[in-house]
């Protein structure tokens, strides 16, 4: 278990991190795609929903 704590500290000294400003950007991105992939699934919901009712109220 020691080895394996030590193998991966010395194999995160090789990661390179992101700097401040590309963190900043991708997480923009990722809210951006999230807030357009709601508005999405709101809409898709809606009209569903919306075509069900009509349907119901068209046979009854």
């Amino acid at each position: 278990m020691l080895q394996f704590i030590k193998d991966s500290v010395r194999e995160l000294k090789h990661v390179v991190w992101p700097t401040r400003e590309e963190t900043t950007k991708y997480f923009v991105i990722v809210i951006t795609v999230l807030v357009i992939f709601w508005i999405y699934l709101f809409l898709a919901s809606t009209l569903f929903s919306e075509w069900l009712l009509y349907l119901k109220n068209m046979v009854s």
